[in-house]
Parts: C-alpha cells; structure tokens; sequence
C-alpha cells in the first residue's frame, strides 16, 4: 500500500517550531521550580508518578521506569536518592511479598503539592498558546 505524502507548508516549519521552543522553555521552567524546592527535576518527575499512579498502594520501580522512559536499574538509583532525600519510601505490597511500591513521604507530598500547584498554574496559561500552534498545523492538506 503506498503511503500518502504529506505536503509541508513553510509556516509549518515556524509552528511547529514554536511548539518545540515553548515545550523545552516549560521544560526549563519545571526545573527551575524543583531546583526552587531542592530537587533535580528527575525527583520531581519520580514524585509525580508515584503520586499519579492509579494504584494507591503505589507504583513498583518497574512501573515509575516505564513512567519516566529510563531503565530499569536507572529508575532504581534516582528512588534510591529520592529515598535517602526523605522524598519517598519503599513499602512491601499488601497481596504479593515478592513486590515492593513506592510511596510519598509526608515531605515529599508537600513538596510535590508545591510544584504540582505552580505546574498547574503554567499550563493553565500556556494553554491557549499551544491549542492556537497546535490548531494551525497542517495534517496534509
């Protein structure tokens, strides 16, 4: 089956750079934010999918890798300093011994409800912004 190329318009190109150029200036901004607090921006990041996770008993290690795109022995060392931060702490699952999950501690949920708040905030007005760069790029016209 042959596949339909797509016509790229030059305001395209400027759009789309837009989008990439606002994604890594919030990207910047995030870190920021976590360094305001005293985290790297990979502790911000494993708080929240800890805190995100739909499983209240809390996500594995396993699962916060697939959460942040890393490996899994990398994913292990970052909740290893989350750990020792006083950030998070590792508790044994409730049905399955074999299985260890992470949960927030009571500074780490204070400091991720700061961030989360501010983060909440940023997106709230960058919205509009990147509906509008989004909305006009082209599919294939």
């Amino acid at each position: 089956m042959p596949t339909r190329r797509v016509v790229i318009r030059e305001a395209d190109y400027a759009r789309l750079l837009a989008v990439r150029t606002g994604l890594r200036r919030f990207e910047k901004w995030s870190s920021e934010q976590a360094a305001n607090q005293g985290l790297t921006a990979s502790q911000h990041q494993l708080m929240l999918a800890v805190r995100g996770h739909d499983d209240l008993d809390g996500p594995t290690i396993s699962q916060t890798a697939d959460y942040l795109l890393i490996r899994h022995h990398s994913a292990v060392e970052l909740a290893d300093r989350c750990e020792k931060a006083g950030l998070i702490a590792r508790v044994g699952d409730t049905e399955d011994h074999r299985v260890v999950r992470l949960r927030l501690t009571d500074d780490g949920a204070q400091k991720l409800e700061a961030l989360t708040s501010a983060h909440l905030e940023e997106i709230a007005r960058l919205t509009p912004l990147f509906e509008s760069l989004i909305g006009t790029l082209s599919v294939g016209s």
